[in-house]
């Protein structure tokens, strides 16, 4: 007991105090822990048994109906923040099987996810928090697994002389930040803030450099090399590059698939081809009629306007009398009787009783068929005035509605489902070099990889952003103007029906005039060419 107080005494009182203060402030810091982790860590929780915090049972029988939807059990979570240098061989492999299925690491291969396994660590933020803040020191980068963040920069309003702060866009489940600032050692270029609860796997610096810095540094040289091939991208400077290394995408197609159209592709994205050629194939409905040993093409398409005709143009714009109320049609046949009438009677003619209640006879047919159920009578009594007595009639007649039989209708339908045939037409062809996805026309269209293909997928927005001398809006604008339009595709179709129909023809004809058989079938043609056609085909 006396060497121990002994011990105590010889200790200096400002070495003591420094160690009270440190225990505090680790004390404090794990409280902080404890309490901003609170979120996950009550899953741990089978049961909360108590009255007081109903708020707290409320929470925990919500999470428990979502339990079976979380990537990370809270024993995954637990381990991932154990020290990596005290994690042994078999909590690495099992912490590589865990992360190894996740969308952020997907875009690794095997023996980086497993040095990615050793050495990551488990946050968590709730809402509203900055995860990492604009031209402050880089330490990590992070790997979202759940939740979304909001990405913003702080940009100078020579309007009202201040700094303010942009969004940027949004991150979701399978993005990473912060590699910029790593990679170049530089500080960090935006401000990252929280939407929601959100769980994300850190990767420390140093980590950083031995794992994952020469896959990245790989994944932007093919980047910049892909944009140095493109005369649009030498105008940018050296921080716009790197933005496009940060947001841009490489992507591979095999032969026959579907690059972009269907459901198929990454939205609001426009793809530069790096290699490999891509024809777009558009399909279109055609209606096929026979007459008199003729077939007839119809274009079936609701979206395309009909042309319009002489007759059509002259109904449009010169046959404004039909829109007349029928008040007005009434009077107008009157006042054109009236006028009948005395031009009959200034030149004397002997039988204008006759050409006028004929005329107007003709003209009150068509004013009944307008009234329903109101009746003319022409009186033939002979006047010096002749008039018109209206009368309604007391017997209402009732409307009869000619339906169309069921049977017959559904007749007709089936006729025009079976002439009603779908074609598939090449539209163009892309070669390397070329780029779409910018807003042009892919109803009924889709791209299709020709040879084995390699994309950069750049943001549309982010390429609008750097929109120098308007050249993306040029070429958005030159592909409308060069791709053809499905009417054009159209009567191209036609023409090579109407080719081919004349050369059958013409064949029977020659065939019809020689007087030898020909006893040549399929089968006497060799295999291996016929092979080689429909290869073609």
């Amino acid at each position: 007991m006396v060497g121990r107080r002994g011990s105590k005494k010889e200790l200096d009182p400002e070495e003591q105090m420094k160690r009270k203060f440190r225990a505090k402030c680790l004390f404090r810091a794990l409280g902080r822990l404890v309490m901003s982790n609170a979120y996950w860590l009550i899953e741990g929780v089978d049961q909360y048994e108590g009255l007081d915090d109903v708020k707290r049972r409320v929470e925990q029988a919500v999470r428990g109906k979502a339990k079976k939807k979380q990537l990370l059990s809270i024993k995954d979570k637990a381990l991932l923040n154990k020290n990596a240098a005290e994690r042994i061989d078999k909590e690495k492999s099992y912490i590589f099987r865990i992360i190894g299925g996740l969308k952020c690491f997907k875009r690794y291969p095997n023996h980086v996810k497993k040095k990615l396994a050793a050495v990551t660590y488990f946050k968590y933020f709730g809402p509203g928090r900055v995860i990492v803040r604009q031209h402050q020191e880089a330490h990590a980068m992070y790997f979202i697994i759940s939740g979304d963040v909001t990405v913003s920069q702080l940009v100078f309003d020579e309007l009202i002389q201040q700094y303010v702060s942009v969004d940027i866009g949004v991150m979701k489940p399978g993005d990473m930040f912060g590699e910029v600032s790593l990679l170049h050692n530089i500080p960090r270029t935006a401000t990252v803030t929280t939407n929601d609860h959100c769980e994300l796997l850190a990767l420390m610096k140093e980590d950083f450099k031995n794992v994952l810095q020469a896959s990245i540094q790989k994944q932007w040289d093919d980047v910049r090399s892909a944009m140095s091939a493109f005369t649009y991208f030498d105008a940018l400077d050296e921080v716009a590059l790197r933005e496009g290394c940060i947001v841009a995408k490489m992507k591979s197609y095999g032969i026959n698939e579907t690059v972009l159209g269907d459901g198929v592709g990454v939205a609001n994205f426009v793809y530069f081809i790096l290699s490999g050629r891509c024809q777009m194939i558009e399909s279109i409905q055609v209606f096929v009629s026979e007459r008199l040993g003729k077939k007839y093409y119809t274009l079936s398409d609701s979206y395309v306007p009909k042309e319009e005709s002489e007759h059509d143009f002259d109904t449009k714009y010169f046959g404004a009398y039909k829109n007349l109320k029928k008040e007005e049609r009434e009077s107008d046949v009157i006042v054109n009787n009236d006028k009948e009438r005395a031009e009959s009677s200034s030149k004397g003619e002997s039988c204008s009783s006759k050409r006028d209640s004929g005329q107007r006879a003709e003209n009150y047919v068509d004013a009944e068929k307008t009234k329903g159920t109101v009746e003319f009578q022409i009186s033939e009594e002979p006047k010096s005035e002749e008039f018109i007595k209206a009368a309604v009639s007391t017997d209402y007649r009732e409307s009869v509605r000619m339906s169309v039989i069921p049977e017959v209708m559904d007749a007709a339908l089936l006729k025009t489902k079976q002439n009603l045939k779908t074609y598939f037409m090449q539209v163009c062809q892309f070669n390397p070099g070329s780029t779409f996805g910018f807003g042009e026309n892919m109803r009924d269209r889709r791209i299709v990889a020709l040879t084995p293909v390699s994309c950069m997928l750049l943001p549309k927005i982010w390429l609008l952003q750097r929109n120098t001398a308007n050249i993306w809006t040029r070429i958005q604008h030159y592909l409308e103007k060069k791709i053809p339009t499905k009417k054009q595709l159209f009567k191209e179709f036609v023409s090579a029906r109407r080719w081919q129909d004349f050369r059958e023809e013409l064949v029977e004809d020659v065939i019809s005039r020689s007087n030898t058989v020909n006893w040549t079938s399929v089968h006497d043609v060799p295999y291996s060419i016929r092979m080689e056609e429909m290869l073609d085909i």
